[in-house]
This record gives structure tokens, sequence and C-alpha cells, in this order.
């Protein structure tokens, strides 16, 4: 009996032995597969962000590097699939940008594709559905994730969406990880990764993902700057160029008459203007003298100016009233013109042997008349009423914007100018202003058109020296002889 007990006790102590022994070489072969993967992880993982740099040096266009990031984390994290949302800043959401081949199930089940998800057609509908719905930046798993501004993680999805909105073949079992994408404490998207099979992913994985994603961040956020100076240059270019043709539209010189001598400065506030003066030889005997302001700045404003300069030249030859003339810019400009913009135009013609001045204000600052007879130069403002073009349609405009004549003698000048002259600002925001205008005009240095402009141009730099322009100037000045 004694040798039945010895024997059991021996035979359980064996037992005992090779259960615990085979235990732990299964711990052991577990932790050495554990490490292996993490080691398989982290070579990955430095293949990844090797060739992530050599991405950025090679090729930096975000589209390219969109693609390499999402393929190449859902690699490193063995994630079957994979989408990347950026932020959109103009629209306030979050749009896809990126996803790999494979579904990244985030987003609820439409009611009309229930059914039709086990089907290439229906699977095929559903990558569409995720690839053209922008997200607000609170909504969803991805907003929930950039709103937190931390790596989230759900095991299985089927737990996360209601039974309405899931599907059992798209969403049981898929493990989700996403992480926000930071840049310069700016956040610009999110990253997000799913598995299917019921496989979750482990704290390792998240620790990798984490950080893939950080470099991620910096890839891109350098791959947007250097996108968004690349779209910079091109558009100076083009600006430069706007500029280039806007100032061959404008008059090459001032023209030579017998009667007057002309002079003028245009000085645009950035690289294209609204500003536009002109002169037009009517025949032989009458030249037309134009300027113009169209409200607003920038490429709207210098197209609107291309059309007054077309305009202007095709009405005014051969004809000598130049109320008429304005009359056809405004019918021919009111149809294509937006309803907030329109154009002060001033329009005058001069004529061979005559002291009168035919004029026809649609809306322009009253020119400034500078008599050289009269005591302390004199100046006189010529109120001449009107409507801008653009504003009616004609019947009101025709009505309102009328011929009026002006008489200059020897030695007097007549001054036209834009209302960015009056609306110059200096260091203290103060505006240079109309009589200040007044005062520079009175009291100009010298007696000919050139030395006019000359000393006023002088007056407003000094007044707004230090400062950007804020808008464009146009000076022109008609002497008399």
């Amino acid at each position: 009996m004694e040798h039945l007990i010895y024997a059991s006790i021996i035979f359980g102590g064996i037992g005992l032995f090779f259960y615990l022994w085979n235990n732990l070489h299964r711990a052991v072969r577990k932790a050495e597969e554990e490490k292996k993967e993490i080691e398989v992880e982290e070579r990955r993982m430095f293949d990844f962000l090797h060739g992530l740099g050599e991405e950025l040096i090679e090729d930096s266009s975000p589209s390219k590097m969109h693609l390499y990031i999402v393929r190449g984390v859902s690699r490193v994290v063995s994630a079957k699939a994979g989408i990347l949302y950026l932020v959109d800043n103009q629209f306030d959401k979050l749009v896809p940008v990126s996803q790999t081949k494979g579904t990244v199930p985030i987003l609820p089940l439409p009611k009309e594709l229930k059914g039709e998800e086990d089907t290439e057609s229906g699977a095929q509908k559903y990558r569409s559905y995720i690839r053209l719905s922008p997200l607000n930046k609170g909504q969803g798993l991805i907003g929930q994730t950039l709103q937190e501004n931390s790596v989230l993680s759900i095991d299985d999805l089927s737990e996360y969406f209601d039974k309405e909105n899931r599907s059992e073949l798209l969403h049981n079992g898929v493990s989700f990880l996403a992480a926000p994408l930071v840049y310069a404490h700016k956040k610009i998207g999110v990253l997000a990764v799913t598995r299917p099979g019921g496989r979750p992913f482990s704290a390792n994985d998240k620790d990798v993902f984490a950080s893939v994603t950080e470099q991620s961040s910096y890839a891109l956020g350098s791959a947007i700057i250097h996108a968004e100076a690349h779209e910079k240059r091109r558009l100076e270019n083009e600006l430069s160029q706007a500029s280039e043709i806007q100032r061959i539209l404008l008059p090459k010189s001032d023209p030579e008459l017998s009667d007057y001598r002309m002079a003028a400065t245009y000085r645009p506030a950035r690289h294209v203007s609204g500003d536009y003066y002109d002169y037009v030889k009517v025949d032989d005997d009458h030249y037309g003298v134009a300027i113009a302001d169209v409200c607003g700045k920038g490429i709207a404003a210098s197209l609107i100016m291309a059309m007054c300069r077309s305009s202007l030249r095709s009405n005014s030859s051969g004809i000598m009233e130049p109320a008429s003339v304005l009359h056809g810019v405004n019918q021919s400009i009111f149809p294509d013109i937006r309803e907030d913009m329109f154009v002060s135009f001033l329009y005058l013609i001069l004529k061979r042997g005559s002291d009168a001045i035919s004029i026809a204000n649609a809306g322009h600052e009253p020119p400034l008349i500078r008599r050289t007879k009269k005591k302390h130069h004199q100046v006189e403002v010529c109120e001449v009423p009107g409507l801008a073009v653009g504003v009616d349609k004609g019947s009101v405009f025709n009505r309102v914007v009328k011929n009026h004549e002006l008489i200059l003698m020897k030695g007097d000048i007549l001054l036209l100018y834009t209302d960015g002259l009056i609306e110059a600002l200096n260091k203290d925001g103060e505006e240079f202003g109309f009589e200040r205008f007044k005062e520079a005009f009175c009291n100009a240095d010298g007696t000919s058109a050139d030395d006019i402009l000359q000393s006023i141009m002088k007056e407003i730099e000094s007044f707004s020296a230090g400062t950007n322009p804020t808008d464009d100037i146009t000076l022109i000045a008609v002497e008399k002889r």
C-alpha cells in the first residue's frame, strides 16, 4: 500500500514537472514570438521612416506623400487598410485625401447599401461613400480623434455602431486605431487604420503607431508648407505677368499737343490695379483724356479696368460729346459687372485752338483747377455731378451723366486724380485728406504739369513714409499752353 502511495507521489510530481515545464516553454516561446513580432514591427517602422525621408527629398508633392503614409503606416502595424483625413480650414471640415485599396469601415453603413455590402458593387459604393464624405471636426471616430487629440483604439467596431448602422460583414471583429496629425502645434488631420479577423492591436502596435503618425505629421506639414510656397511663387509670377500686361495697356507716353501739355503718374498699391487712365485721339482736332477707378483691388478690379479700356476706345472714335462716350461704356460694362462692383469714370475732350474743355463725370472725384493769374494760385473744385458706371442699366445713368464745360486760360492746370491719393495714410492712421491735397496742389513748386505732379507726389510720399500703400494712386495734370 505504501509503495502505491509513493509511486503516485512520484508520478504526480513528474506530471506536475512536465506541466510546469510545458507552460514555461510555451510562455518562453510566446515571449520569443512577441519579441520577434516587435523586432519585425520596429524594422518596418525604421524602413518606413527612412523611406519617408527619401520621399520628402525626391518628391514632396502632397498627393504622393499622402498615399505613401497611408500605405506605409498600415504595413508597419500589420493593418489591412488605412485612410488619411486632412483639415480643410476653408470649410472647417475633415476631408479624406487618401485611402488604401482595402476598405476602412469607419462610417455607418448607409441604409441604401444594406444587404449589398457582401457584393463587389456594394463594397465599391461604400468605399466611394467614405471617400466623398467630409466630416465635421467632432463627427464620428475621426472627428473624436481630432477633438481629443490622442490615439483612439477600438477592439471591435461592431460594438461602436448601433444595430441599424452597422454591418456584420464590414464591422464585426474589425479593430480600429487612429491618431491626430499635429504640426507646429496645429492640428492638420487624422490617420486611421483597421485590422479585421478579431485580432486587436497590441500595446506595442499602439506605441509604434503613435510614433510613426508623429513622424508623418512632420513630413505632411513640411510637404504642405512646400506646396504652399510653390503655389505662392506661381501666383506671384502670374501676378507679375498680369502687372506687366496691365502696364502695357496704359499709355506709354504723354501726348504732344499744341494747345496742352500733359503729365501722368500711376502707382498701384499691389501687383495689379483697379486704377485706369488713357489718352484717346478722337480726330485730328480733338483729344480725349480718361481717368477711372474700379471699386475694389486685385485681379477682379484689373479685369474690369481692361474692360473699361476696351469699351472706351470702341465708343470714343469720332464722338465729340464725352457724356455719349460714357453712356456707351456703361451700356457695354453693365451686363458683365458684379452687383457689388462699380467704376467711377471721368472723361474729357480737349479741342485744338479752344480754351473750352468738354467733360462728363460718372461718379468720379471732382477735378481741380489751379488758376495761375489769380492770387496765391487759387484752386477751384469743379463739381460735376454723375452716377458711377455699372450701377444702373442706362435709364438713370444717361439722364444724370451730362456734358459740362470748363474754361482753361494759358498757364492754368487741370488736375484729375483717384481717391487713393486722398486716402493715403501716415503711421498714425491719419488720412492725407482732401484739404491737404488742395493745399499741396496750390503750393506745388513749378508751373509745368510735370513739376506739379512731382511736387504733389513728394508731399504724399513724405506724409505716408514708413507705411504700405493702401490704395492705387493716379494723377493726371493738364496744362493749358
